[in-house]
């Protein structure tokens, strides 16, 4: 990353004050200083509420690159990161960022991830791995070591991970991100469609959604939170697996896709805020590599789900 230049579309660790006045260290200040010792939620929650609950998918894949027509490799990977971050600046809460596109690259893809965590941090923005981590408990030290906080290989401020080996095999992950005061983000409900005959299933009178939420509560009353959830369902499943979940911070997937009706991800947003994070990635990165398309594409997505409102 040395050779980039800051700030130019191939730059994706620029650590220049943004735009706005916005503090560029880790997690996200507001307000013209650094964020004060609060929370996990509250430091999101400050984010979603000044900026937006806009999430901005980070997805480097061949089908991608070809698009942008870039090759693929470590090399397009970096130009279009650092055009996405460009035309972003300081007006995205969090990036999700899909992981295997990176780590197909071995360590130079690695390295890169590293370097894109560094620049959504430099821009005053929250960092969502999406790895789908789950394992036996004696490794799982090793994920958080590995995405989670600012003294792990990756920095990240939260992982997606995978409930269905049971709940308690997420614990060791959840109590290290409570610790470096982190998420991880469960997998409640999600929008693929093989997803209902698991999730869906009754496990006595809930669900295996509903079960699962119910374990991110209880776990968060219990240990404090750290518990999050993905939850990409309809509006109606939606807002109940959300209402289960009154202390976690919840990812709702569906922006842009077909079939998804984003006046339903509004609604089932209002009735969590500031705790609520609505992902696109298709809809902005269609329109690259041209980084003015994409600054206009990302301003229209905030304007449809409707910008933060700024609380200084």
């Amino acid at each position: 990353m040395a050779e980039a230049r800051p700030g130019g579309p191939e730059s994706v660790a620029d650590g220049a004050a943004p735009a706005g006045g916005r503090s560029t260290g880790r997690r996200g200040g507001v307000c013209n200083g650094p964020m004060a010792a609060v929370s996990t939620v509250s430091a999101w929650t400050d984010l979603l509420l000044t900026r937006s609950a806009l999430c901005l998918g980070l997805a480097p894949s061949p089908k991608w690159l070809g698009a942008w027509g870039l090759p693929d490799d470590v090399g397009g990977a970096r130009r279009m990161c650092g055009a996405v971050l460009e035309a972003a600046g300081d007006r995205v809460s969090v990036y999700r960022i899909q992981v295997p596109f990176f780590a197909r690259f071995g360590g130079a893809g690695t390295a890169l991830l590293r370097d894109v965590v560094d620049g959504v941090h430099g821009r005053g923005s929250l960092a969502v791995l999406d790895a789908k981590v789950c394992d036996a408990d004696d490794t799982m030290d090793s994920y958080a070591d590995l995405y989670l906080g600012p003294d792990s290989v990756l920095g990240g401020d939260a992982v997606t991970a995978t409930p269905f080996m049971g709940f308690a095999a997420l614990d060791p992950l959840l109590r290290r991100a409570r610790e470096s005061g982190t998420l991880v983000m469960v997998l409640v409900r999600t929008s693929n469609h093989a997803a209902g005959g698991v999730q869906g299933a009754r496990a006595g009178t809930r669900t295996v959604a509903q079960r699962t939420a119910d374990e991110v509560q209880e776990w968060n009353e219990r240990h404090g939170t750290a518990a999050a959830a993905v939850v990409g369902a309809d509006r109606a499943e939606a807002a109940e697996l959300v209402s289960r979940m009154p202390s976690a911070v919840v990812e709702l997937p569906g922006l842009g896709r077909a079939g998804r009706e984003t006046g339903d991800l509004v609604a089932v947003a209002a009735g969590a805020p500031g705790r609520a994070v609505l992902p696109v990635t298709t809809g902005v990165l269609r329109h690259g590599p041209d980084v003015a398309a994409l600054r206009a594409g990302i301003a229209s997505w905030r304007a449809e789900i409707g910008a933060g409102v700024p609380a200084c």
